[in-house]
């Protein structure tokens, strides 16, 4: 095993060197613009805005720089004959150093999730992604999908390219959709002389009309096309009242620790794809083409002098 570490050093250590510069000086900076906003009103300084976009991208950086050339460059160079010799297997290469830049990524990404920066309050939704936990789910699950694509798509540029679209993508997707959903969702009901409660802190995600069964109503057609659907919906809409659904503040640090098994489950998976294609040999093993070419690039013996005529 240490021979792996030496051989990831040396071959990763300027990336590592940039990525960990990069998390110590997010950090700061986000430690910094608290300490500021706990001793004054001032706005926010642009080092903890900085901070902020590190916290934004480091899984896709993670992904980009150092999952997507991991496989891609030895299978574009042709570096793979000498790296996956008869004495080190593709899937014991893959194996080392994947546990070394995820360990390493994972800690770097704890380390960009010190702070918040512009929030100051370590329990508020607008401060979500910055904790040590989510950041290491993110850097982790940023790693192992450029490692895969990298995989299919055998070329460096493009994979770099495919794994900063694909983690912006996925991200966004699951923040959208699943993220408010991760436990159930808290409602508030109130009656026509009075108006649903939500805690200070929680975030709202959907209101309307309760009926008699305490179950939300959907607007007739009456009533949907009035400026204020309440009297229509008392009177013609079986609705006695209103509500609201949020999720309270105090769910904050499960739902950080769920989002966190959940980005480590997808790079797990991500991980066993692509160990399974390494060992069946898909996307590496040398095309026909390739194989010819290098046969007729062959060295052709030199011919056997012609004998001296007598």
């Amino acid at each position: 095993m240490s021979a792996f570490v030496w051989l990831t050093w040396r071959q990763h250590r300027w990336t590592i060197i940039g990525s960990a510069i990069l998390v110590m000086a997010a950090a700061y900076g986000l430690l910094s613009a608290e300490v500021r906003k706990q001793t004054s009103i001032d706005s926010m300084p642009m080092s903890g805005f900085y901070g902020l976009m590190v916290q934004l991208s480091f899984g896709g950086v993670i992904g980009v720089f150092w999952g997507a050339p991991l496989i891609a460059r030895e299978l574009e160079e042709r570096t793979y004959f000498v790296a996956w010799g008869q004495d080190v297997s593709p899937v014991k290469w893959l194996r080392g150093k994947a546990l070394v830049l995820g360990v390493l990524a994972v800690v770097l990404g704890a380390v960009a999730g010190i702070g918040d920066g512009h929030v100051g309050d370590n329990k508020a939704w607008s401060a979500f992604e910055g904790h040590p936990a989510v950041q290491a789910g993110y850097a982790l699950y940023g790693l192992a999908l450029g490692v895969l694509i990298g995989l299919l798509s055998r070329h460096v540029v493009t994979a770099m390219a495919a794994t900063l679209v694909m983690y912006t993508l996925s991200r966004t997707l699951l923040t959208v959709l699943l993220r408010d959903h991760y436990l159930p969702v808290s409602r508030s009901v109130a009656r026509w002389d009075s108006t649903p409660v939500v805690p200070v802190g929680a975030v709202e995600l959907g209101n309307g009309f309760i009926g008699k069964d305490l179950n939300p109503v959907g607007v007739p057609d009456v009533c949907a096309t009035l400026s204020n659907p309440n009297s229509c919906m008392r009177s013609w809409g079986g609705a006695i009242g209103t509500y609201v659904e949020f999720q309270p503040v105090e769910r904050i640090a499960a739902f950080r620790y769920i989002e966190f098994g959940l980005y480590v489950v997808l790079a797990a998976v991500l991980f066993a794809l692509t160990f399974r294609l390494l060992r069946h040999g898909g996307g590496w093993k040398p095309s026909r083409s390739h194989r010819r070419i290098t046969s007729e690039v062959e060295p052709v013996p030199a011919s056997e002098p012609a004998a001296a005529q007598g």
